[in-house]
């Protein structure tokens, strides 16, 4: 387990020289209260699940956020997105500021940065069909329902599934398919940066290597860059270009893949490879 001077070492960006970041974190924290058993009220004390956390996300890039259950990651992504409010730090889009906005220039901003969650059976409407599901965010950002009818099932082909099944329910698909309806209902208002959180832990190794397949034609065909968040290192390898290791809420290396994987530096990083399945 790493010592406390190499976790609080500033890790390296590996980042692009010339490239002008599309998605900027800075110092990003996030306190969560600590509830006792016993009492509802935290009394004060918070728990750290993001500490201090900084990165770019460059256009057309894939920068994966790793390590193991509980580190931080997740809240980290979706701090990113202000579904959940970060306590403090700064997170720019284009460079705009997007932990500065309100509500109304937020909702504006939504439809450039999309999610797809790790469970596609808890983030699917069950009482809507397929077509719906994706139409919906095409409908709420004010296009006629006959057009979104028609782009839903566009999207559905885009991912790989027959047009026809968009008056199907969610609970008709497998576990694999459900993902890929996730993925197209956030591609469904022409996002420039998706979370992928956690897209494929779910899934089969065999599904997993066709979503991840998918995930990469998708970023090569319509310009996308990813924040790819991951436990498995052994999926991060085949679609990251830079990867960032967390532990214990804060970024404790980064570099790009060649790097992370052949020359680890980190304690930690190194213990997370040894674990790797061969």
């Amino acid at each position: 387990m790493p010592d406390s001077a190499a976790t609080q070492a500033a890790p390296e960006t590996g980042a692009p020289d010339a490239a002008t970041s599309i998605l900027s974190v800075h110092h990003l924290v996030k306190d969560f209260p600590a509830r006792s058993r016993l009492f509802r009220h935290s009394g004060g004390v918070v728990v750290q699940a993001v500490s201090d956390v900084s990165f770019d996300l460059f256009p057309g890039e894939t920068l994966s956020l790793v390590g193991e259950s509980g580190c931080g990651k997740s809240t980290t992504g979706r701090c990113t997105l202000r579904l959940v409010e970060p306590t403090s730090g700064r997170v720019t889009f284009q460079g705009l500021d997007i932990t500065a906005l309100d509500s109304a220039a937020l909702r504006l901003q939504r439809r450039y940065l999309q999610i797809v969650f790790q469970d596609p059976s808890a983030s699917l409407n069950p009482r809507m069909t397929v077509g719906e599901l994706i139409a919906e965010p095409l409908v709420v950002f004010g296009m006629r329902h006959s057009q979104a009818k028609d782009r839903a099932r566009e999207l559905l082909s885009l991912v790989q599934l027959h047009a026809d099944e968009a008056d199907r329910y969610p609970h008709q698909f497998s576990g694999g398919q459900r993902q890929r309806i996730g993925v197209a209902r956030a591609l469904a208002l022409d996002p420039k940066v998706v979370v992928l959180d956690e897209p494929v832990a779910a899934l089969d190794v065999s599904i997993q290597a066709e979503i991840l397949r998918l995930l990469e034609d998708l970023k090569a065909r319509l310009g996308l860059s990813y924040l790819f968040i991951a436990h498995d290192l052994a999926v991060v390898r085949h679609i990251s270009d830079r990867v960032a290791v967390m532990y214990l809420g804060k970024i404790v290396e980064m570099g790009d893949n060649d790097t992370i994987y052949e020359r680890p530096a980190h304690p930690y990083t190194q213990a997370l490879l040894s674990a790797v399945p061969i």
